[in-house]
């Protein structure tokens, strides 16, 4: 008769939904890069629980914008656009905003239904966002210098 007055729909083992904050994830986007908005949004998609078809779509779209700045940087680096090769950060800034909005129009439901049961936004600042900037650099780094040597 003790547990009359506990909740019975509370489950201490049940599996609550994790976020980061899904409007931070632009700062992300613009300094990181498009590396780095695919890792923290697919970790945000997964955390949210995101049903498994919208996954997939956000895994294909991020795949074509990742391809897309490679083709990018390869056009530039050959010299089939007549644009200065200074203008590919440009360009990998603007990919990755785009890649953010996408992530922001797939996750913002499922966020808002978050915060709506009381769950807490987890800190993006130190290290999952600076370790996705460190790893999004490094490999924009190492694909555009092959494609630029290519």
């Amino acid at each position: 008769m003790e547990n009359i007055y506990q909740p019975s729909l509370i489950n201490e083992n049940e599996d609550r939904t994790r976020s980061y904050s899904v409007s931070h994830l632009f700062f992300f986007a613009f300094v990181g890069g498009i590396i780095a908005i695919v890792v923290l949004g697919m970790q945000n998609a997964k955390w949210l629980k995101l049903e498994k078809k919208y996954i997939r779509i956000l895994t294909i779209l991020s795949g074509l914008l990742i391809t897309g700045k490679l083709v990018i940087v390869y056009v530039i680096g050959q010299g089939i656009l007549a644009i200065d090769e200074n203008q590919i950060k440009i360009f990998g800034r603007i990919i990755a905003v785009v890649g953010y909005f996408i992530f922001y129009a797939f996750l913002n439901k499922p966020y808002k239904d978050h915060l709506a049961v009381g769950g807490q936004t987890e800190s993006l600042l130190w290290k999952p966002g600076i370790l996705a900037c460190i790893i999004s650099w490094f490999f924009d780094y190492l694909a555009m210098a092959f494609l630029l040597a290519i």
